[in-house]
């Protein structure tokens, strides 16, 4: 397994936001991870990356412990974080967002290179000196993904990728983030509340309520059982 959660706990202050989570994802695999908002998805993703300190359970990243580990150090695992709200840098072009990025994660063989970006993201190379908080949702959303997968990518943490993006833009999106994992062997665990747009590019599906893990599957299994009822 690439990535392996045991047991986890994390939350904020007093609060503890997510509780005995365990799952674990193989090389490659596209897993979509799905709930009600507040379920304690996004809280996951952080204690994940490092953002947030675990209470209680281990992140196991290619069977090495790595929940005291540094954020810096998980990204030069291969760990990568696309976070809700984009996470670019508004006030820089496009170029420049991409050579600040390229600069600190692409190292000789990288996986993804400047120029593979451009060609995956055409637009972005139409754009290149657009300042990035100027351009539209999708193209922004466009922009975070190329930042995310920059270097060598191994598993990608997408925390709800197609907010406030067009139908046809979601579905391209998702078919980038497909062909990204099928041609390089990149695991993804896509935080998604376009419940079927994730099921359709997903190999796998966990669900979380209220904080803990509620079902574990194939997304056959998930659309045959009852887990709307936990939307």
């Amino acid at each position: 397994m690439l990535l392996r959660l045991s047991s986890l706990a994390a939350g904020y202050g007093l609060k503890t936001v997510i509780s005995d989570v365990s799952f674990a994802l193989e090389p490659g695999q596209i897993m979509a991870f799905l709930g009600h908002n507040g379920a304690g998805k996004t809280t996951t993703l952080k204690t994940i990356m490092g953002l947030l300190p675990p209470r209680a359970g281990e992140v196991q990243f290619d069977d090495k412990r790595i929940d005291r580990l540094s954020v810096s150090d998980r990204v030069a695992m291969g760990l990568r974080l696309l976070p809700e709200g984009r996470g670019i840098f508004p006030d820089l072009s496009v170029a420049e967002n991409i050579d600040v990025v390229a600069a600190r994660n692409c190292g000789p063989g990288a996986m993804f290179e400047i120029d593979d970006v451009y060609k995956l993201f055409p637009v972005l190379d139409e754009r290149r000196t657009t300042r990035s908080g100027s351009l539209s949702g999708g193209q922004q959303q466009m922009l975070a993904m190329s930042l995310a997968i920059l270097g060598t990518p191994r598993c990608l943490l997408l925390d709800e990728p197609s907010i406030g993006l067009a139908p046809n833009l979601v579905e391209r999106l998702f078919d980038q983030v497909q062909d990204v994992c099928r041609a390089h062997g990149v695991t993804a665990l896509l935080v998604e509340q376009n419940v079927a747009a994730a099921m359709r590019i997903a190999d796998r599906v966990v669900i979380m309520n209220n904080g803990q893990i509620v079902f574990d599957g194939l997304p056959d299994e998930a659309r045959a059982s009852n887990f709307w009822n936990y939307f």
